[in-house]
């Protein structure tokens, strides 16, 4: 194994390929590109051009257990960025920590945290040295660490308000982690936080309002996260409601008939998605009003995250969090990326990153 070598499964996807060209640029590697398909990996490698690392396509079924234990020993670093995480689960983790190797997850949440932790996992990656980072996407991930820049300006946070979504294309393996984004595991709707604790029925839905993240009026549906919960745990802010955005109909509508119906089928909602992109274009955003020592009255400060590709936001934090195990910045242990990765050092690097655009106020 060569400790400086990046193996990225799922490489070539929306999100992977966002993350290869961060990692190449910055001279990160060498670089394994893994998948079912190595013919889109050499597409993808081709378009890197001669400068930078090396990189390989390899051809990896990971859930041939064997041929991802072989693959994850050619690596220091290995990034997950298939999907659907609700099927991969600590699949690529566990093959990762067997193999010696450091592991970043551009998705894995709640669930795959909990299989990790369980039964003294946590330990065996902390005894082992090794570092694995969940949630390094843009929801979860920057959702999560981006409040942390206004919260660090505060002198008594009080108070926050979020608004995170859009307008964009799903992929199969996308839709399919949206469809079973519910339960338990993953949040409470229609909740807030509220004095330490989660307030169940405490907001409605907001229709119609403006935004300055979105380019168009949206509907706000509430929706407590984990990761919204842990952030009030963490920084002791007393409110914080959260919202789900829909610039677009046709996928609220879809998505509310398949939990309905508790429907696994993905293929209704990459149609509804694409649908409303033909209509409204693509866009994402994310909005965070924070309140300093009063919770009435307007925010004191806001932070505007707006994108036409909310993948690329992904495959910036799951580069970022890549970039930051590779230094050693991050300690053994299994982190949430939102907990482990600098806010303001991320947010600075965000702002220059060509597929964003961040306003701090």
């Amino acid at each position: 194994m060569d400790s400086r070598t990046i193996g990225v499964i799922g490489g070539y996807g929306a999100v992977g390929s966002a993350a290869v060209r961060r990692l190449h640029r910055a001279g990160a590697g060498p670089l394994l590109i893994a998948g079912r398909d190595p013919s889109s990996a050499e597409s993808l490698i081709r378009s890197l051009g001669a400068d930078g690392p090396d990189v390989t396509a390899v051809a990896l079924d990971l859930m041939d257990a064997e041929a991802l234990d072989r693959f994850a020993a050619r690596c220091g670093i290995l990034v997950n960025c298939a999907g659907p995480s609700y099927r991969v689960l600590d699949t690529v983790a566990r093959a990762a920590l067997r193999r010696g190797a450091d592991y970043v997850d551009a998705a894995g949440d709640d669930p795959v945290s909990v299989r990790l932790n369980q039964e003294g996992g946590a330990t065996r990656w902390t005894d082992a040295g090794r570092r694995a980072v969940l949630s390094a996407g843009a929801l979860p991930g920057l959702s999560g660490l981006l409040p942390r820049v206004l919260i660090g300006r505060a002198a008594r946070p009080v108070r926050l308000e979020a608004y995170l979504g859009g307008v964009a294309p799903l992929t199969p393996a996308a839709a399919g982690d949206v469809i079973l984004g519910r339960g338990p595991e993953h949040g409470v709707s229609a909740a807030a936080w509220q004095g330490g604790r989660v307030v169940d029925r405490a907001l409605v839905p907001r229709l119609e309002v403006r935004l300055d993240a979105f380019p168009r009026p949206v509907s706000a549906y509430p929706y407590l996260s984990t990761e919204a919960a842990r952030l009030a745990g963490v920084t002791g802010i007393d409110q914080v409601h959260w919202y789900t955005v829909f610039g677009g109909k046709r996928l609220a509508e879809e998505l509310a008939m398949a939990w309905a119906l508790d429907s696994t089928d993905t293929a209704e909602l990459v149609t509804a998605a694409s649908e409303d992109v033909s209509r409204y274009g693509a866009w994402y955003g994310q909005e965070f009003h924070l309140w300093d020592g009063r919770v009435d009255g307007p925010p004191h400060r806001t932070l505007v995250l707006r994108t036409d590709d909310s993948y690329e936001l992904s495959g910036f934090l799951t580069a970022v969090a890549t970039l930051r195990v590779r230094e050693c910045d991050v300690p053994p242990g299994v982190h949430f990326a939102a907990h482990v990765l600098d806010p303001v050092a991320t947010a600075a690097a965000l702002g220059e990153d060509p597929a964003a655009e961040l306003i701090i106020n």
